[in-house]
C-alpha cells in the first residue's frame, strides 16, 4: 500500500514537490545560464546526458549529442557511426533477466552499458544553444563554444495527473512525469590569460 501524505515524513514530502529556481548558486566569473521547466522527456535520459557532457566545452557537448542523433538516420553506414551515452544509474542486471528495464546492453568503445536517447539529446542541444546565445548577449568578447559546462542537472518537475477509466466505476492513475533541466556555462579564458601575464 502507498503512503498517505499525512503519514509521510518531511523528507518524503519534499521529494514530492517540484524543483523551483536554480539548484546551484549563481557564482562564477563570466557565467551564462539557461534552464527549461516541465519538459516532456524521461528524467533518467536527461540525467545520464547531463553526467556525460559535464566538464566539456559547449562545442564538444553539441558535437557529442549530434553523434548520438546519428542512430536516428535512415542510412545504415551513418547509424554505425553513432555514439552511445553511458548509462550508469541502475543499469545492473539485478533481477538476473536477459532483457527488460533492469538490463542495459553494452556498447562499442569500452563504455559499458549505454543507449541512444534521441528525444532527450535534441532537447539538450536546444538548451545548450540557448545558453550560448545568452552568453553572446551578455558578453561581447566571448566565444561561447569554448565555454565550459560547469553545472548541468536534471530534476523531476511537476507531475501531470491523469486517470484511466476501468470496469465497475474504478479508475487507475496514469501520471505523466516531466523534467526540469538547468545548465551553466563558464568562461575561463580570461583568468588563464591573466595568470600567463603574471608569470612575466
Amino acid at each position: 500500500m502507498g503512503w498517505k501524505k499525512s503519514e509521510m515524513d518531511r523528507r518524503s514530502k519534499r521529494k514530492e514537490l517540484s524543483q523551483k529556481g536554480y539548484t546551484q548558486l549563481l557564482q562564477g566569473s563570466r557565467l551564462a545560464t539557461a534552464r527549461t521547466k516541465n519538459t516532456s522527456v524521461h528524467v533518467k535520459h536527461c540525467f545520464e546526458i547531463a553526467r556525460a557532457i559535464k566538464h566539456r566545452t559547449a562545442g564538444e557537448a553539441v558535437e557529442f549529442l549530434n553523434n548520438v542523433l546519428k542512430i536516428d538516420s535512415d542510412r545504415p553506414d551513418i547509424r554505425k557511426k553513432a555514439t552511445a551515452v553511458p548509462y550508469r544509474l541502475g543499469s545492473g542486471n539485478k533481477k538476473r533477466k536477459r532483457s527488460g528495464p533492469s538490463m542495459v546492453g553494452h556498447r562499442k568503445g569500452g563504455i559499458g552499458p549505454g543507449r541512444y536517447p534521441v528525444k532527450a539529446s535534441k532537447i539538450m542541444i536546444k538548451l545548450i544553444e540557448s545558453c550560448m546565445e545568452n552568453a553572446r548577449h551578455q558578453y561581447e568578447d566571448i566565444d561561447p563554444e569554448d565555454m565550459v559546462i560547469t553545472h548541468c542537472a536534471a530534476h523531476r518537475g511537476e507531475i501531470k495527473r491523469g486517470w484511466i477509466p476501468r470496469a465497475r466505476g474504478r479508475a487507475s492513475p496514469s501520471n505523466h512525469y516531466r523534467v526540469n533541466i538547468e545548465i551553466f556555462l563558464e568562461d575561463f579564458s580570461v583568468s588563464e590569460e591573466d595568470d600567463y601575464e603574471d608569470e612575466f
